[in-house]
């Protein structure tokens, strides 16, 4: 692998986009930032464009030859943007838009021969047995389930990549991303429970949970998947591997909500919520019971162990949200 000096970020006004955009910049890399703004916002990235390590272009990662002259001058690519979960509709666009900018993305990387990271998703593990190994069996429900057309588009994008990787020679890695919360995140359900359920704290209103609340999950802070991204970029012994990159510490969503109480200064109980069963989601919605990694090859390949704790994180969460209440940082809407 050539000397990295120069990274592309696709999604770069997003969520994660945006935080790693900032890691990159302190770490001393120039940044290429992309993004259609059909998610992300031009505010988030706002505070970086006075930097001189960063260019920002508003480009569809779907786009080839424009992705393609955007990132001309980059030595690796890091590829976050992505629909999410069709959870209240949207299957058809979340498909597309994966697979078409996975197939862009990987044609870019091959034609400018840089080193290039997707990040996947834990929700291709479906409902298999936790904890989740990357050599794990993936249990997906049926196509007649609208909710599973993230984790379908997710695992084409992963099979392209290794295809790739096997019969064409592209240098990629497949990280598969745990529950990540924290800064600049969307402030709606596309964001996770987390923002959700402070949101609706902060607001004085119940939180919403979705089925009984029984599902068990591992919460990452942004920062931490970050790190693990970042640590994918500079290493080329993950190449051709899919790795998971999370936290360990489990909790319920009954649990997390109390937690989330507790973070505002609020007693855990009783539990200001609403429950909202299954049925009514359209498509025959389903969820994931319980989604737990196992970060053993993240440990060994990458080094990588996520080091914020939850309470930490949530703290952390909590003080971002009350400043974008109060004017204080630019926030996706």
């Amino acid at each position: 692998m050539k000397d990295m000096k120069v990274v592309g970020v696709t999604g770069a006004a997003g969520f994660v986009g945006t935080n790693l955009c900032r890691r990159l910049l302190a770490d001393g890399y120039e940044v290429v930032g992309i993004d259609d703004l059909s998610y992300g916002d031009l505010g988030n990235v706002a505070p970086l464009l006075r930097e001189p390590g960063f260019r920002f272009e508003v480009v569809d990662c779907t786009e080839a030859r424009t992705l393609e002259t955007a990132f001309a001058s980059c030595d690796a690519i890091a590829h976050l943007a992505a629909k999410k979960i069709p959870r209240f509709g949207g299957a058809l666009a979340t498909l597309e838009l994966n697979v078409a900018g996975m197939n862009a993305v990987a044609s870019v990387a091959l034609s400018l021969d840089v080193d290039l990271v997707i990040t996947s998703t834990s929700d291709v593990y479906g409902n298999a047995t936790p904890p989740f190994a990357e050599d794990s069996e993936l249990v997906i429900g049926p196509p007649t389930t609208k909710r599973w057309a993230y984790a379908v588009s997710k695992m084409y994008d992963e099979h392209v990549a290794l295809a790739l990787a096997d019969e064409r020679g592209l240098r990629v890695s497949v990280l598969r991303l745990f529950n990540v919360y924290g800064p600049y995140n969307h402030l709606s359900w596309w964001g996770g429970p987390v923002v959700t359920f402070l949101e609706a704290l902060l607001d004085g209103t119940p939180m919403e949970i979705h089925g009984n609340g029984l599902q068990t999950r591992t919460f990452t802070y942004v920062d931490d998947t970050v790190d693990g991204i970042v640590r994918a970029l500079e290493r080329p012994e993950a190449r051709g591997e899919v790795v998971n990159i999370g936290a360990t510490e489990t909790v319920t969503i009954l649990e997390l909500a109390e937690r989330c109480q507790a973070t505002l200064g609020l007693p855990r109980q009783p539990l200001r919520a609403t429950f909202r069963a299954y049925e009514d989601f359209p498509g025959r919605y389903q969820d994931v019971l319980h989604r737990v990694p196992d970060t053993t090859k993240a440990r060994r390949l990458l080094g990588f162990e996520a080091a914020v704790s939850l309470d930490d994180g949530l703290a952390r969460t909590a003080d971002w949200h009350r400043a974008v209440r109060a004017g204080g940082v630019a926030v996706e809407a």
